[in-house]
Formats: C-alpha cells, sequence, structure tokens
C-alpha cells in the first residue's frame, strides 16, 4: 500500500477557485473519509488524487513522490464510482479480470487474484452471473472487486454506496470495513453520509467551500467541533445552537441569553457574543424552576428506543431534544429543558470553538 500528501493543493477553473490550501497526510493502511455537503469539492479532490483531473497548484505525492503529473495507471490507483460500470455482456468472472487480460497477465496469475478477491467480498458463488442477474449490492461488491485485482497502492472510492436502499448500504458499509481490516489497505472514501463516515473512518476530513475545516477522528470531531460548521454538519440530529453573550467571571465564562444561568467551565475565551452548542441527547425534560429553556412542543418523532421532541423555545430558532421513549406529550405542551453545563460547546462570534471543559473527560453521558 501506499502513504499520501497533499501540500497546499488548489483547483481553479479559470477564475474560479474550487479548492485552496489543501494540506493532508494519510498514513499507510488509514481508511480516510472525505464529507461536506454538495459542491465542498470533496469529489473533485479524490479526482485530482487519481490523476482524472489536473491540479492547479501544490504538490501531490504518493510514498514520498511528486505524482502532479502521473497517469492514473502510473500512480497506482483503484477507484470505485457511484455507478457500478460494469460491462452487461460479460460474467462476474470477465468484469474483474478484463483490465488485467488487457495488461497482458498470465492466465493462472488473473485466475488466482480473481478467486482471492472473490472469496474476499464472498461473491465466488456469483462468478458465472451477468450483472442483470446480480442485486446492487452485489454488482457493487464486484465493482470493489475490480479493484482489488488489480492489487493498487490506493483505493478511491466515490460515494459507492449512494445508489443502494437503506439496508444494502448498511450491509454493504460493513463490507467495506471488513475489507479493510483484512487488506490493510490505504483508502480515501467520499461520502455525503455522515454515517457512512463515522462507522468507517480512522479520520474524517471535513470540507466545506473549497477547504478543509477540520480533520480527525469520528468521536473527536464529534465531542470537539472546531467550528459551528463542523458542529453543524457532524452528529444526527444536528447540535442545537442558542445566540448567547458570553462574560468572563472568577468560574470560567457566564452565559446570558438563557431562560436560566449558566457558567462554563472555561479555559479561554473573551467576553462578547456568541453562540452556545447543545446535542440533542444532552438536552432533559425537568420539572425544576430552573430551566434553561421554556418551550412549547411542536411535534414528537418516536423512533422504539427514544423518541425526539421537536420544541419552539420562547426566543431562537427550534431545537430538537432526545429522550427515552416511554412517554408521550401531546402537541402544544409548554416543557422545560436543561442541561449539564459540562455538556455544552462555546463558540465565539467567528463562528471558532471556544476552549471549555472537554466533555470526552467528563462523566456526561
Amino acid at each position: 500500500m501506499a502513504s499520501l500528501e497533499l501540500s497546499e493543493i488548489g483547483k481553479s477553473y479559470g477564475a474560479f477557485e474550487v479548492l485552496r490550501d489543501i494540506n493532508l497526510t494519510v498514513a499507510d493502511g488509514e481508511l480516510i473519509v472525505f464529507v461536506g455537503p454538495s459542491g465542498c469539492g470533496k469529489s473533485t479532490l479524490l479526482r485530482m488524487i487519481a490523476g482524472l483531473e489536473p491540479i492547479t497548484t501544490g504538490a501531490l505525492k504518493i510514498d514520498g513522490q511528486v505524482s502532479n503529473l502521473l497517469s492514473p495507471v502510473e500512480r497506482g490507483i483503484a477507484m470505485v464510482f457511484q455507478s457500478y460500470a460494469l460491462y452487461p455482456h460479460m460474467n462476474v468472472r470477465k468484469n474483474m479480470s478484463f483490465g488485467l487480460k488487457l495488461a497482458g497477465m498470465k492466465k493462472s496469475e488473473i485466475a488466482e487474484r480473481v478467486g482471492s478477491a472473490a472469496e474476499a467480498l464472498e461473491i465466488g458463488d456469483y462468478l458465472d452471473r451477468l450483472p442483470k442477474d446480480l442485486s446492487g449490492g452485489q454488482r457493487q461488491r464486484v465493482a470493489i472487486g475490480r479493484s482489488i485485482v488489480r492489487e493498487p497502492k490506493l483505493f478511491l472510492f466515490d460515494e459507492p454506496l449512494s445508489n443502494l436502499d437503506a439496508a444494502l448500504r448498511v450491509q454493504t458499509r460493513l463490507e467495506v470495513a471488513r475489507l479493510h481490516k483484512r487488506l490493510q489497505a490505504t483508502m480515501i472514501y467520499v461520502t455525503h453520509d455522515q454515517i457512512e463516515a463515522m462507522t468507517l473512518a480512522d479520520r474524517i476530513v471535513v470540507l466545506s467551500a473549497g477547504r478543509i475545516e477540520q480533520v480527525g477522528a469520528p468521536l473527536e470531531l464529534y465531542r470537539r467541533p472546531a467550528n459551528l460548521f463542523v458542529a453543524g454538519f457532524i452528529g444526527s440530529p444536528k447540535m442545537n445552537v442558542f445566540d448567547v453573550e458570553f462574560t468572563a467571571g472568577p468560574e470560567g465564562l457566564a452565559v446570558s441569553g438563557l431562560e436560566g444561568g449558566l457558567t462554563l467551565p472555561a479555559t479561554s475565551g473573551s467576553p462578547g457574543k456568541g453562540t452556545l452548542g447543545v446535542r440533542p441527547e444532552h438536552l432533559n425534560l425537568t420539572d425544576e424552576p430552573n430551566a434553561l429553556i421554556r418551550g412549547r412542543l411542536l411535534h414528537e418523532e418516536h423512533m422504539g428506543e427514544y423518541r425526539l421532541l421537536h420544541i419552539q423555545p420562547e426566543r431562537g430558532e427550534p431545537v430538537i431534544a432526545k429522550a427515552d421513549d416511554d412517554a408521550s406529550l401531546p402537541d402544544g405542551t409548554i416543557v422545560n429543558l436543561t442541561f449539564d453545563a459540562r455538556s455544552a460547546h462555546a463558540f465565539d462570534a467567528a463562528g471558532n470553538r471556544l476552549a471549555t471543559f472537554d466533555p470526552e473527560e467528563s462523566n456526561v453521558q
């Protein structure tokens, strides 16, 4: 496998800048996931790594070698696309072996590689079937197998599960995770689905408007988002946010703008306007008079194990609270919510994270 280094990578189409100042190092055997909203540049960046798009500025190194001008074949890249792109008139065996045959590889070696890949992906029973006789998940496994047989340095996945239904996405996601563990391969995976990102990645790269917002392990991004964009993008339902004002005090940052008083045990941060973020699972219903949020229940969503309460506070935007599914409240009920200060996330007026109590080190559940 291979390591990958991106240094000051940029991409422009004339005067239109798509990507800028992309700096990233991918270790040998690591699975990196690119996430971000549509138009953020994640697929363009993947195509630049593959050699399908020219690099405007910066250097791309594979195993320490500058590879900007190398063709995809010379880079040792295998790419799995959103569409399966299988030859409909060829059976699975021929689809997986076609590229190797064109490269002039011996039949015995082709057979060995196809057999090994088919075993890894559990498609050995389908080798003589045509693509039309396979399910969507099976077709995607064939597309992945076609990449495996090439024994590339880098595996690139461009939203490979987006055409599958929900059940197949879960199944195929697990297969990709198992495949990575088995091959110990270097993989870069693009998706708009944060569940795929959270469950697959060694590290997640969050992109927005052509730049990297944050890079880190899935739980690191969930627990310590660097800014408001990452806080709102990672997590489902997304983080609740409140416009507040911070005042420096002897015990930390005092927060005004909620129904009740709150002090954050901050280690840094300037007084002034800012944003307070709270995950839905950290908002708790309370009968106590010192509620931090008071609002009207708009709707309940019963999810089986839990319910999601959509609440309109007396001021600000609607919020979502996650509660046990052991009761039900009629729409319009006035509810009181509270939360532990240690579970809150504070952001300054520019949207950057303030250094407060680290939720990962707390007992907050």
